[in-house]
C-alpha cells in the first residue's frame, strides 16, 4: 500500500523525469525488504519525507531564499566615488528588499557594468535582477529583448534634463561656429556620454568638423565648477553642463547667471531609467522591485541615495519619455 501511494504520489507532481526515475528505482528497491517490516517501514517514510521535500521545491521557488543583485552603469557614478557608492547601494537595496520584498533574499554587492558588452555579460548570468543604466545605454540593448524599464529618474519634476552650450558673454561668442579652435570643457558629473553624444550631433547638424578636430582642447570634469569657474573667469571659452546643474551652481553664486549666457540648448532629454531582466519568472518580484523603487524618496535612506545623484524620485516608466533620446541616437523607434 505505501508503496503505491508513493508512486500515485510521485506520479502526479511536477518532479523532473530525471527525479522520477531515480525515485521509481528506490521504490523497487523496496521489494526486496518485504519480508522485513521495520527496513520497508523506515525506508518507505524516508522516501515519503524526500518525495515531499522535491514537490515543495518544485511548487514553491520563491519559498526558497534566493539572492539578489543590482547592478549599475559606472557613468551612472561619475562624480561619486565608486566604493562610497557601491556600499551605499548595498545597503540601501537589503533595506528595499526587507521592506518591500514577498520572499527573503541574500543581497549581493552591486556589480558595474561600463559597456554594452560588459552589460550583455552580466545578464548571461542571470544573477542580476535589477540594472540601472543611462536612456542612451538601454537603447543601445533595446532590441536584444534582455532588459525591461520599469522607472525612470525625475529631477526637478521632470523625466528630463537639457545640456547647455555656455559662453561667457564677454566674449562675443554667439553661436557654436565662432568656437572653432577653442577650448572646451564639459562638466555633467552624472550624464556619462550624453554630453558628448550631443555635441557630436550638434557638430554634424552644423556641418561642421568632429569634436576632437573642431575643438583645440576638451576636458572632462565629474564636478560642475571646474567646468564652469574658467569660462566665468575667461580662462575657457565654452563649457557643456546640464540646466539643472547650471541653475543649481547659479543659485549659490547668481553672478554666473549674469556673466554667462547660452549658446546651444539641446533638447529634453532622458535622465537615467531602472530596469529588470526581462527573463526573471516570478511577477511577484518583478511587482516588489518596481514597488521598492517607487517607494524609495518616502524612505530616509532612500531619499538620501537619490540626493547623492540629485535625484528627485522615481517614477513608472512610459515609453513617449525615451523619443528624445532616440532622436539625439539617430536610430528608429521600433
Amino acid at each position: 500500500m505505501i508503496m503505491k501511494y508513493l508512486m500515485r504520489l510521485i506520479y502526479r507532481t511536477n518532479i523532473n523525469s530525471k527525479m522520477k526515475f531515480r525515485l521509481m528505482c528506490l521504490i523497487d528497491l523496496l521489494k526486496y525488504f518485504k519480508k522485513d517490516l521495520f527496513k520497508i517501514t523506515l525506508l518507505a517514510t524516508l522516501l515519503m519525507v524526500f518525495v515531499q521535500t522535491e514537490i515543495i521545491k518544485s511548487q514553491s521557488p520563491e519559498d526558497n531564499i534566493g539572492n539578489f543583485q543590482v547592478a549599475f552603469s559606472t557613468n551612472v557614478f561619475k562624480g561619486v566615488y565608486l566604493n562610497d557608492a557601491t556600499a551605499g547601494a548595498k545597503a540601501l537595496t537589503e533595506t528595499l528588499i526587507k521592506e518591500y520584498s514577498r520572499k527573503q533574499y541574500e543581497v549581493i554587492p552591486p556589480a558595474t557594468f561600463t559597456t554594452v558588452k560588459e552589460l550583455e555579460s552580466l545578464l548571461k548570468l542571470e544573477e542580476v535582477e535589477v540594472l540601472i543604466m543611462h536612456a542612451t545605454e538601454f537603447l543601445q540593448v533595446k532590441n536584444s529583448d534582455i532588459v525591461e524599464p520599469i522607472c525612470v529618474a525625475v529631477r526637478d519634476g521632470s523625466p528630463y534634463d537639457i545640456f547647455y552650450l555656455l559662453v561667457n558673454k564677454k566674449s562675443n561668442y554667439k553661436k557654436i561656429e565662432d568656437l572653432k579652435g577653442k577650448k572646451l570643457l564639459v562638466g555633467s558629473p552624472f550624464e556619462g556620454d550624453i554630453p558628448v553624444i550631443w555635441m557630436d550631433k550638434l557638430l554634424k547638424q552644423k556641418k561642421l568638423k568632429q569634436k576632437d578636430k573642431y575643438f583645440s582642447k576638451i576636458e572632462y570634469f565629474d564636478n560642475a565648477l571646474p567646468a564652469i569657474l574658467p569660462v566665468f573667469f575667461n580662462k575657457a571659452d565654452a563649457c557643456i553642463m546640464t540646466k539643472s546643474l547650471f541653475e543649481t551652481v547659479a543659485e549659490l553664486n547668481p553672478q554666473l547667471s549674469e556673466e554667462l549666457t547660452t549658446i546651444e540648448i539641446s533638447q529634453p532629454i532622458s535622465i537615467g531609467l531602472v530596469t529588470i531582466r526581462k527573463n526573471i519568472s516570478s511577477q511577484d518580484l518583478k511587482d516588489d522591485i518596481k514597488n521598492a523603487f517607487l517607494n524609495l524618496h518616502k524612505t530616509a535612506n532612500g531619499s538620501q541615495y537619490l540626493n547623492i545623484f540629485r535625484i528627485e524620485k522615481v517614477i513608472e516608466f512610459k515609453e513617449e519619455y525615451l523619443l528624445s533620446t532616440y532622436k539625439l541616437l539617430e536610430i528608429s523607434k521600433k
